[in-house]
């Protein structure tokens, strides 16, 4: 993979990728699986290899459906319907309609699966394929299971097991028989339920015994063949040998006369030969019986092996159920984080939102500092959700750092600029110092950066009654293109015991909450500290004082960026850069907002209109494409999550108008979820950028001047 990489060989990577992932699914390592084929795939999408990319979709899909996540099996099911449609594939299609109704079966959504299985059914049934044909009426079966029609559920199990008896000798017939019994068995018919359990037993163990009869027949046969070869050869000599004599024997007949001195002599060369033909034969018998035991002693060894065969895979069964046990606990657990995201993220967005808008109307002086208070005190809890996300994608493995072009005194203003009120409101003073040798442009990720730097001058600040906080940041060491940030926060706080130090950065373990005395609430933002300096090959040390304050000193290595790129901006066309937080640009602009939160909706549609931007707010899907029919829209702002039509449906419908004009609209996702795959639909269902709530007024008017920008390129 790194040399496809280097060498910028794109189908070598994806069939790599491809290659890895199909490993670990046999391994049944079901998170390092999924990674490679999400690279395999993203890869697939860019080269336009359809039918490669929707074959990794349904393994996807598969493996999701093995850890119960139906959504993510849904979404992936369906890139594959999608993809099989342009494609125009019967077979395939037929098998993605089989898969969804799988999903949708998981979800609880009888009316969904029903409508998916009949569509794979009369597909199926038009090809003649009898397998697929019974895995359709066993699903039928499941669906009335589900609604409670145990009459019609026994119907249509029953159905299944007669289409399998005509084809029983085929692949997957022995595993539909399982199906089905455990069908009959969640309706209460347990004597049909034990009647196709034994069907599929025989069914397994003639399968298995016909292996081991086919080996131990070839075998068999070999040594038998090479005992009907040597018993061949021993008649042809002693046919030859009786031809030789009865020639003799009429010589001898004709010369009785005279030659009665050659008669004893062929006599006794004939007794000779005789005696010496037994031997021979003799010892063909003694090497016949010595092939018949090696056969009986290999036969002996092939039940050995068979019994051996049979302990490795109960064994490997065994491992395989724990491996999967440990697995879904894991996802479950981040599903667990992810959906508890999503459900905070929402009204926290309103919260900013609302009072971003509230300190932008002139409110009262005594109103001012409320505001903002109330603006901190949120945006601190969004980074503490983000530090939960963090810390379980840490752990598993999954955090990803970004590498980008980043001016490095930007970012510690920013976060100078936004503790620099709770700082005053202690009375504690915050410095910041920058060395001047700082380079104007480093390579890496910012993001990451300001949350290590955020998470140590909140805690600084929380355990500082007085005194001050100062942060300096300096150039430690430049090498050629390496650069390495030396970076110091220093508190006047009351400091950490000296024997305590050394388990600062371990695990954060709520049970364990004493070693951090006098940080008590900080353990789960310095444990996600430690282990971003550690991704980023860098190096956190503490030393502290009981009574004078902590020192936190933060080696961290970047690359320099190269000369001729400038730091990113936003532009609009070919206008000249413009200052922080100047948007005038985007007066005049006509949005589509499609968003079903009301409040969500009117926070933002009132920040933007404030700015001069026409802005049309619908409430789902399908409002949404009514408004797309009557106007023209500059940019779409797509609430993913909505009832009736979600965002990526109406993308998708967007995506195939054909006029170009509305075709080729920027759209930018917002969404509240917190799953890694969020991304990547967004951008296979044809979107152009993405936004997580809760999001700042600048963030989102930063992101709709971009793709404004790049669309007006376009056009």
């Amino acid at each position: 993979i790194k040399i496809f990489v280097e060498k910028d060989y794109v189908e070598g990577e994806a069939k790599a990728q491809k290659n890895l992932g199909d490993v670990y699914l046999d391994q049944k390592v079901y998170g390092q699986a999924t990674e490679a084929y999400r690279r395999a795939m993203q890869l697939k999408i860019d080269k336009k290899d359809i039918l490669g990319a929707s074959d990794i979709a349904n393994l996807l899909g598969n493996i999701s459906i093995n850890l119960g996540d139906y959504d993510s099996s849904l979404a992936y099911f369906q890139m594959g319907l999608d993809l099989d449609n342009s494609l125009g594939e019967e077979l395939r299609i037929a098998s993605d309609y089989a898969n969804l109704t799988l999903s949708y079966l998981g979800q609880g959504e009888l009316e969904e699966a029903q409508e998916n299985n009949d569509r794979a059914l009369r597909m199926f049934t038009a090809m003649d394929d009898r397998i697929a044909m019974a895995s359709c009426y066993k699903n039928r079966g499941q669906i009335f299971a589900e609604k409670g029609d145990r009459k019609n559920a026994a119907i249509e199990f029953d159905r299944a097991g007669k289409t399998i008896r005509k084809v029983k000798n085929q692949k997957g017939a022995s595993e539909l028989l399982e199906s089905i019994a455990v069908g009959f068995k969640s309706i209460g018919d347990y004597n049909k339920a034990y009647r196709y359990q034994m069907s599929y037993s025989k069914s397994r163990d003639a399968f298995f015994k016909k292996e081991k009869a086919e080996a131990l027949v070839e075998l068999t046969t070999r040594y038998q063949s090479e005992f009907q070869a040597e018993k061949q050869k021993a008649t042809i000599t002693s046919l030859e040998q009786q031809q030789d004599f009865n020639i003799k024997l009429t010589y001898f007949m004709v010369a009785l006369l005279g030659l009665g001195a050659v008669l004893l002599f062929v006599l006794f060369n004939s007794f000779k030969r005789k005696q010496k033909d037994n031997e021979t034969l003799t010892l063909k018998n003694k090497e016949i019986q010595r092939q018949k035991e090696e056969i009986n002693e290999k036969a002996m060894e092939l039940e050995d092996t068979n019994s051996s065969l049979d302990l490795l895979n109960q064994k490997l069964v065994e491992e395989i159920a724990e491996r999967e046990t440990i697995e879904k606990s894991s996802f479950a657990r981040d599903r667990f984080l992810a959906t508890m995201s999503h459900e905070m993220r929402t009204p926290m967005n309103i919260i900013i939102g609302l009072a971003h808008l509230l300190l932008e109307e002139e409110p009262r002086t005594d109103q001012v500092d409320h505001l903002r208070t109330l603006l901190f005190s949120a945006n601190n809890l969004t980074v503490f959700i983000n530090d939960v996300l963090d810390f379980s994608k840490i752990e598993a493995g999954k955090l990803n750092l970004e590498s980008r072009i980043f001016d490095p005194v930007k970012t510690f203003q920013d976060t100078a600029e936004r503790y620099s009120l709770p700082a005053r409101d202690k009375g504690i003073e915050l410095k910041y110092h920058y060395d001047s040798k700082l380079p104007g442009a480093l390579m890496g990720d910012p993001t990451r950066l300001n949350q290590i730097i955020s998470n140590l001058v909140s805690n600084a600040i929380n355990y500082s009654e007085e005194g001050e906080v100062n942060v300096d940041v300096s150039l430690h060491n430049l090498d050629n293109r390496d650069a390495t940030l030396l970076i110091t926060i220093q508190d006047s706080g009351n400091g950490i015991p000296e024997e305590k130090l050394e388990e600062m950065f371990r695990k954060f373990d709520r049970n364990n909450q004493d070693i951090f005395e006098g940080y008590a609430g900080s353990g789960l933002g310095l444990a996600i500290t430690k282990r971003l300096v550690d991704l980023q090959n860098g190096k956190i040390e503490a030393h502290s004082t009981e009574g004078i304050g902590t020192t936190f000193t933060i080696y961290l290595p970047y690359k320099m960026a190269d000369e001729q790129y400038d730091i990113p901006s936003a532009f609009t066309g070919n206008q000249e850069p413009r200052e922080k937080g100047d948007f005038s640009h985007l007066s005049g602009q006509k949005i589509l907002l499609v968003e079903d939160n009301k409040i969500n909706q009117l926070v933002v549609a009132k920040l933007l209109r404030k700015l001069g931007i026409e802005v049309v707010p619908t409430e789902n899907g399908v409002e949404a494409l009514e408004a797309f029919d009557e106007s023209y829209f500059d940019l779409v702002l797509m609430d993913i999550q909505m009832p009736i039509m979600d965002g990526y449906r109406t993308t998708a419908e967007i995506r195939k108008s054909s006029d170009p004009r509305k075709r080729d609209v920027p759209i930018i996702a917002l969404t509240a979820s917190a799953f890694l795959t969020e991304k990547e639909k967004a951008k296979l269902f044809g979107m152009n950028d993405h936004v997580g709530k809760p999001f700042g007024p600048e963030e989102l008017l930063e992101k709709i001047s971009a793709c404004l920008a790049v669309y007006k390129n376009i056009k």
